[in-house]
């Protein structure tokens, strides 16, 4: 497999361990995306390679600059011991200028969910959603819809214009 191969296969987008999972099935070293990641790409995997991450000041500071708006993305998925321990974080992140959390995410159980909607609203967060929506390589997964009877609320996206 050649980087142009994969660079094709990401189009514009920028390319990632989705697309050389799709051109591993393409040609037929493995029979779906999944078994790329449990075999190959998948965290701890012979292909696996971690992302480059910036401190979360810096990813604040320059969202803030650019005119977005900082959310604190997929709570669920930290390793946190509590409620309490994500509250003092948030707080942490405001005064950085956290603007907003997630709080409709599939991986949400409906205790999390509503447990991070009381902590945006005690801390004036903007409440946001996510599907795990990444284009055609999901094609069960629709942007704002998700799968199955998940489904983001309209009334997010339109504060989230307001703001």
């Amino acid at each position: 497999m050649r980087i142009e191969e994969i660079e094709k296969e990401a189009a514009d987008g920028q390319p990632g361990r989705p697309h050389i999972a799709k051109l591993l099935v393409k040609k037929g070293v493995v029979k779906s995306i999944d078994e790329a990641f449990d075999r190959y790409l998948g965290k701890g995997k012979p292909a696996y390679v971690d992302k480059v991450r910036i401190e979360s000041i810096h990813a604040i500071e320059l969202i803030n600059a650019a005119g977005g708006i900082p959310v604190l993305a997929h709570p669920c998925l930290l390793e946190l011991e509590g409620v309490e321990q994500l509250d003092e974080l948030l707080q942490e992140m405001m005064a950085m200028g956290l603007k907003g959390l997630e709080v409709y995410y599939p991986q949400h159980s409906p205790e999390q969910t509503r447990q991070y909607t009381d902590l945006a609203r005690r801390h004036d967060l903007l409440m946001t959603g996510g599907t795990d929506f990444h284009g055609d390589i999901q094609p069960e997964i629709q942007m704002g819809i998700g799968k199955g009877d998940f489904q983001v609320p309209y009334a997010l996206y339109e504060k989230l214009i307001e703001r």
